[in-house]
């Protein structure tokens, strides 16, 4: 293929109808990479690890925001925005135990329900027979049974069926036997309250989730705004990225080490693990050492949370852990070992 100075255009005459000259095409221009090194320094998907790192940039704002002109994403702003996530998980977790709470007194009222359901039950049975009959039929037992229902939509219905049916025919009630209209509808509206309360803890924790969920962005939003920050204001090589919890992003070095492991048996050849974050950790991996099994350290698990869940155990095993911390630039030392006893 001819060169861009060698083209044909001496091939013909101008005023003369000819194939038009033919040339290489234009060079594609290079798109120009960024070659920071964005990746030592990620925003974090968990809450917690996120949590930690805005906290560690808020004290590097403490010491470098007025020196380095840090105008958006200051320390009291980042401090508020970690307030408003603490607020906001705290009322998540109570709303969560609201909504715990509320299906324990629904469960408490369906008990009780069906404690009055048994006595219609038996009641009936005197006055109509044990077996379905057309008898059966307007007290509202269905599916065309005597049985009492299984679910609790069901039995609450039953209830208010009972409750017309011992209002309309009230020679079959026995106070006695604790089989009246009024105690059905006594137990109906009690199960009908604590449902509704149901109804609105689960109203109220979706909206603490919201809310939450709406608090973490905005944080995320902080902390990934004071990196954007920090690449405009100093260099890739400065020293003092790591004031701010980060990564040189020129030159990444190792975070710090995990300063401590919990192990927890859960059962069934499970072991749970967690451990705090780690300065400038992107990522953990998991070590075990089973005791008169191993000769070394296994590589168990990786993870970018701050907890795991290991498996595949056996009961009785005694097993040592360790938490490794990893970023761009190396692994930490290995977190101080814990020891477990699987079950």
């Amino acid at each position: 293929m001819p060169d861009w100075d060698s083209g044909t255009w001496d091939s013909g005459f101008w005023d003369q109808p000819s194939t038009p000259p033919v040339f290489p095409p234009a060079p594609k221009s290079k798109h120009r990479t960024n070659r920071r090194t964005m990746a030592s320094n990620p925003t974090p998907d968990n809450p917690d690890v996120l949590r930690a790192l805005a906290d560690r940039m808020s004290d590097g704002c403490h010491t470098y925001e007025v020196i380095l002109n840090i105008l958006q994403n200051k320390e009291a702003a980042i401090r508020a925005a970690i307030a408003t996530v603490v607020a906001a998980d705290l009322d998540l977790g109570i709303k969560k135990h609201a909504v715990s709470t509320a299906y324990d007194e629904a469960q408490v009222a369906d008990d009780a329900g069906l404690v009055v359901l048994t006595n219609c039950k038996l009641r009936l049975g005197q006055k109509l027979g044990q077996r379905w009959s057309s008898a059966w039929e307007p007290t509202g037992f269905p599916s065309g049974s005597t049985a009492i229902p299984r679910t609790q939509d069901e039995r609450f219905a039953l209830l208010a069926a009972l409750k017309a049916y011992f209002t309309a025919v009230p020679a079959n009630e026995s106070a006695e036997m604790g089989a009246t209209a009024a105690l059905c509808d006594a137990a109906q509206v009690t199960l009908s309250d604590k449902r509704q309360s149901t109804v609105d803890a689960e109203v109220a924790m979706n909206t603490a989730f919201a809310a939450r969920t709406a608090a973490i962005d905005a944080l995320r939003k902080r902390v990934r705004g004071l990196i954007n920050e920090l690449e405009t204001l100093i260099a890739d090589d400065d020293v003092r990225w790591e004031a701010f919890g980060l990564n040189i992003p020129a030159n990444p070095s190792a975070p710090e080490a995990v300063t401590s492991v919990t192990a927890a048996a859960l059962g069934n050849g499970r072991i749970e693990v967690s451990y705090p974050y780690a300065t400038r950790a992107i990522r953990y991996r998991i070590e075990t050492f089973i005791v008169a099994v191993d000769t070394e350290w296994q590589n168990k698990a990786s993870a970018k949370d701050l907890e795991v869940i290991l498996k595949n155990f056996t009961a009785a095993q005694v097993v040592k852990v360790r938490v490794i911390a990893g970023n761009d630039g190396g692994d930490a030392a290995p977190s101080p070992e814990t020891q477990v006893t699987v079950t």
